[in-house]
């Protein structure tokens, strides 16, 4: 009942979670009017590429617009990068460019039964060279003569007459046409070091709940631009529109390259919009100044999203 308590509010998000999850946002760099780190209290720092996704307005454009992070009412913290799907946010290893992921739906349980795996498809994410994948095959209709005699069933999910298995993906045994007889196959995740590298099926059927217990770890690479932008005390930041990076600058100002760049674009607030216009703050005579507005619009596949408009240039 708490899960499903927990996946209602998420889903209701938009609604529910704007002014009850606001409070529980920790931010830890004053010193930024614009994008820092921050934390859920029981959660890592949060920074670029990732950001939090229930601000007011949700700053979008402090990070890769997937890596959109929630703050859970009990501190925790909730990344949903395809909808409908959640996982706790355990660790996030900025020097690594990894993070580390445990499914919403199964965590906590001795005997946990894979819904997922984790589709990465085309999010800017990898998976680690510390996971290793399984494959579980459900309700499965096996008989004496048909069923591997040495391959263990998960007893703690038979189902009247059906078992189900798990095998390292790819290790399946021979001889049985599991695709054919089994009524479902799920593919997860999990961490090396959680399964014995002797055990075979008889270590997996006792060793799985806990690795996926344990979660999973991903990485992202970070790009040279950020690594100059950060190297100058800056943060860096992401045009969802344009797909370019930003360096935000501690003076306020927001940079396409690093902040000691003289070009910059000024972050001005307003009461419609925010405005991002360009600066120079050498001799501007002869040059060009360009005015970008950034408009918050309302997605229904979003909560929020941001739309970088030229609006106009002009001459001095």
């Amino acid at each position: 009942m708490l899960k499903l308590a927990l996946f209602f509010l998420l889903v209701l998000f938009p609604l529910l979670f704007h002014s009850s999850l606001g409070n529980n946002i920790i931010n830890t760099t004053s010193s930024s009017t614009l994008c820092g780190t921050k934390s859920c209290p029981n959660g890592p720092n949060i920074s670029y590429p990732f950001w939090l996704s229930h601000g007011s307005p949700p700053q979008e454009y402090c990070g890769y617009p997937e890596f959109g992070l929630i703050c859970l009412d009990d501190g925790n913290t909730i990344f949903s990068p395809p909808p409908g799907l959640y996982y706790y946010v355990k660790h996030i290893d900025y020097d690594n460019h990894s993070i580390k992921l445990i499914d919403f739906d199964t965590t906590n349980q001795t005997c946990p039964r894979a819904l997922h795996g984790f589709p990465i498809g085309n999010l800017p994410l990898s998976h680690s060279s510390l996971n290793l994948n399984l494959s579980f095959y459900y309700n499965c209709s096996t008989s004496t003569t048909s069923h591997p005699s040495n391959v263990p069933d998960i007893s703690c999910l038979r189902q009247g007459s059906k078992e189900s298995f798990v095998f390292l993906k790819g290790n399946e045994s021979k001889g049985f046409d599991w695709s054919e007889r089994c009524e479902e196959n799920v593919d997860v995740t999990v961490m090396k070091d959680e399964i014995s590298s002797n055990g075979g099926e008889y270590g997996l059927v006792s060793e799985f709940g806990r690795a996926m217990n344990e979660g999973f770890v991903l990485e992202w690479e970070t790009e040279q631009t950020c690594k100059e932008c950060e190297a100058s005390e800056g943060y860096c930041g992401y045009s969802s529109t344009n797909k370019q990076i930003l360096c935000f600058c501690k003076d306020g100002t927001v940079r396409t390259d690093n902040c000691r760049d003289n070009n910059s674009v000024k972050y001005v607030k307003s009461s419609n919009s925010s405005q991002l216009a360009t600066s120079h703050e050498d001799n501007c005579k002869g040059k060009q100044e360009q005015v970008v507005e950034i408009n918050y619009r309302f997605n229904s596949c979003r909560n929020w999203s941001i739309t970088y408009n030229m609006h106009h240039t002009l001459h001095f």
